[in-house]
């Protein structure tokens, strides 16, 4: 066996690549068929006519619930239930099973010996320049502090300087250090405390930021990179904290509040880190010393930590409070986190405790103004205030997270949610139809301060309104399947939304869209029915305190139904032409989600591959090539694949295609609203071939802005025209770009939403 190993050759570094490339490809492409599955049986009839039994079955499971805490509200009912089903619900019920703490020291306490023992050294690089310092101070611990040293060590980065403070330990904490290389180390001969510590570790720091970390915490994943990209977000950000995660699993804190006395509350203690509530950033009063990232220039200009502190507990607290009252704020990042054994530091946690109650007296009569308008704990719910700052609240409700690669009016709706948030206003997403997604998409996608609740859906918004009566000042339903479900739940019970107004984001009229397929289709529609459809759709409107429209067109349909409140909040795109020339670019690109098979995207694709291809590639010939951006079911790209039709999949970023291809396809025979997709192109300096469909609703003229056909041979005329007159083409980018920037101004778009929810 030795000898056959010696005789083959190893295969090549390039061989591999390519060979996991594929397998990379591979996976995503089958992940991407099983994404499309799941959004066609969300987007089915037969799942949105279960949803009533789905619902049912969720309200059986929280009456049994209520029924459960009911039982446990009296100590007779705890000791019921638990003779019939063990703990009682709640009880610990976030934590690992089966957590032990003195297991946990324990295996640590084994780690250290095995690492003592061993004869390996940890080295930490020694940057230069140093971005950050880390500062770490000990007391004893040794075994805690070797888990803490590893997580820097792994997720630092090398941009990271450790500075080590050891407060006269007594334990093993001295020979951990000898076998640490790279680090900045200070023994003092006696224990000054963690507020002396931290000063003492500041002034030798190097880095420009401060990272301030307790030894009997271990870094997550990522942290240290999403802590200071919150830091760098907005110069007036003084601290960022992240969350904090108990070692048992259960959340300590998601940002901390304080209360009229001075006393304080980790936000969400005891849940389950992973809910979607504490997965936004956000300012808050406060955050933990546990983690706490900071300009080191900012704390040299407040002196450090308030030595009136000393030995420990508040200085944070208080640090927080002078930065505010200086106009900084202190921020929450919850892709910053630490697992974190607490009191492990405190050799007798009730002396702790007791010194917590002293020094929350001195900072209550060194903050008392500031006190003086907070509210008393125990009368407010902490929802109200887990964001340190009142801003307006609003509660959006659209289908899933809006994806702009997803099209179909979601990029319209992400601007609209980014917007809103970067105009302060406090923001929350409820996906109802789709509610699971990524988080690395969601994030890439939305705003970080916008609070995305996944996991819920449909069968939990009555619930989640009742948990939030009164929470938000206004509640946006966007496209009219989700108002069906508001309408639904608010029958008879309207006071669930509190004092919030209401609006409806008709983002486009579907019956209009819907009378147009029937029609292509031969199928004969009477006036009468064309009325009833058209005022089935508008009726959804009335609970609406006032509706948003895309277009004056359908503006003037609510009004005429009886809406005094109507605005128009279109597209809003920066005109931002791609530099290639006509000479550099090749092919045709079409744009949109391929998802679902009766779609106008679908029936746009087929009518232009099955009959305007053929007549267009005797047109251009061997320079007929088309691009296919957008999601794609297998059997539609099986069926059309070609060596001159290239279906992309699902594109995130549309820059390059819009500067490689030449001319913008849009074959689009029945449609509602404005086309995004169209306002993008040409805001990107493709030119376009439209059918009137979509002319008309852009109220762009052919031979200016675009060119327009609606029967195949005069659809092929116009895209080989266009391809290949030089002059035309510069001609059609101009126009359309200038139109672009006349209908779609941001500012002008920006104004309306903002004013409507404010």
């Amino acid at each position: 066996m030795t000898g056959s190993k010696k005789n083959c050759a190893p295969e090549s570094a390039d061989s591999g690549s390519d060979a996991r490339e594929l397998e990379v490809r591979a996976l995503r492409a089958r992940v991407r068929q099983l994404e499309d599955r799941i959004d066609r049986i969300h987007a089915s009839r037969l799942w949105r006519w279960s949803a009533p039994l789905r619902a049912l079955g969720d309200v059986l499971i929280r009456s049994r619930q209520r029924l459960g805490r009911s039982l446990i509200s009296t100590a007779a009912g705890r000791r019921l239930y638990r003779r019939i089903r063990g703990r009682a619900p709640g009880e610990e019920s976030a934590r690992e099973p089966g957590f032990d703490r003195r297991a946990f020291v324990h295996r640590a306490e084994q780690d250290l010996d095995e690492f003592l023992s061993s004869g390996q050294r940890l080295v930490l690089p020694r940057p230069d320049p140093v971005r950050v310092s880390i500062v770490v101070v000990l007391f004893n611990q040794a075994a805690l502090s070797l888990r803490c040293f590893r997580s820097i060590l792994a997720h630092a980065g090398d941009q990271a300087e450790l500075v080590v403070i050891d407060n006269a330990s007594t334990d093993r904490t001295g020979d951990l250090l000898e076998r640490v290389d790279g680090i900045e180390r200070v023994v003092n001969s006696e224990n000054l405390g963690f507020v002396h510590a931290v000063n003492q570790a500041a002034s030798r720091a190097r880095g420009e930021l401060l990272l301030l970390l307790n030894n009997d915490a271990e870094l997550g994943p990522g942290s240290l990179e999403a802590a200071i990209a919150a830091l760098q977000s907005a110069e007036d950000i003084g601290a960022v904290g992240g969350r904090i995660v108990l070692a048992d699993g259960r959340l300590q804190e998601a940002g901390g509040i304080v209360w009229k006395d001075g006393s304080t509350s980790g936000y969400g203690r005891g849940c389950a880190p992973e809910e979607p509530r504490f997965l936004f950033r956000r300012e808050v009063d406060y955050c933990s010393g546990a983690f706490l990232l900071t300009p080191a220039r900012l704390f040299a200009e407040f002196d450090g930590f308030d030595t009136a502190y000393a030995p420990a507990y508040y200085e944070e607290t208080d640090y927080c409070f002078r930065l505010q009252q200086a106009d900084y704020r202190i921020v929450y990042e919850p892709w910053a986190w630490v697992r974190h054994l607490e009191f492990a530091s405190s050799s007798d946690p009730e002396a702790a405790l007791k010194l917590q109650a002293r020094h929350r007296k001195v900072f209550s009569q060194r903050h008392a103004g500031a006190l003086q308008d907070r509210p008393e704990q125990g009368l407010v719910d902490e929802l109200l205030v887990r964001t340190a700052r009142s801003h307006r609240k609003v509660l959006w409700i659209d289908d899933r997270v809006p994806h702009a690669s997803l099209g179909a009016g979601y990029p319209r709706a992400r601007r609209m949610l980014n917007t809103l948030a970067e105009n302060g206003f406090d923001l929350t997403l409820y996906p109802l139809q789709i509610e699971n997604d990524d988080w690395s998409r969601i994030r890439a996608s939305l705003d970080p301060g916008i609070e995305v609740m996944t996991g819920l859906g449909i069968e939990r918004l009555g619930e989640f309104l009742n948990d939030r009566r009164g929470f938000y000042d206004r509640v946006v339903v966007s496209r009219p399947i989700n108002m069906k479900v508001v309408n639904t739940l608010l029958q008879g019970r309207r006071e669930v939304l509190g004092k919030a107004r209401l609006i409806y984001d008709a983002e486009a009229i579907e019956a209009e869209r819907e009378i147009q397929r029937q029609r292509m289709a031969g199928q004969s529609l009477s006036q009468d029915r064309v009325r009833r459809m058209l005022a089935e759709e508008i009726e959804l409107s009335r609970m609406a305190d006032a509706v948003i429209t895309v277009s004056e067109v359908e503006a003037e349909v609510f009004r005429a139904a009886g809406h005094k409140h109507v605005a128009v909040i279109g597209h809003a795109l920066e005109v931002d032409l791609t530099p290639a020339a006509f000479d550099d670019r090749r092919g045709l690109l079409f744009v949109g989600a391929l998802r679902e098979a009766e779609s106008p995207n679908v029936d746009a694709l087929c009518w232009f591959l099955d009959e305007v291809a053929d007549l267009l590639k005797s047109e251009m010939g061997d320079d007929f090539s088309l691009y296919i951006a957008g999601d794609a079911p297998v059997e539609l790209v099986d069926r059309y694949r070609s060596d001159q039709v290239h279906f992309l999949g699902r594109v995130d970023s549309l820059k390059a295609l819009y500067s490689a291809c030449r001319v913008f396809i849009a074959p689009t025979r029945f449609a509602a609203g404005i086309p995004h997709k169209v306002h993008e192109a040409a805001a990107a300096g493709i030119p376009v071939v439209a059918t009137s469909v979509l002319a008309g609703q852009l109220n762009w003229q052919h031979d200016r802005q675009l060119l327009v056909a609606d029967q195949a041979e005069a659809f092929a005329r116009s895209c080989a025209r266009l391809y290949q007159d030089r002059q035309l083409w510069q001609t059609i980018r101009d126009q359309a770009a200038a139109a672009v920037a006349a209908d779609c101004n941001p500012e002008g778009l920006v104004k309306n939403l903002v004013e409507l929810l404010r």
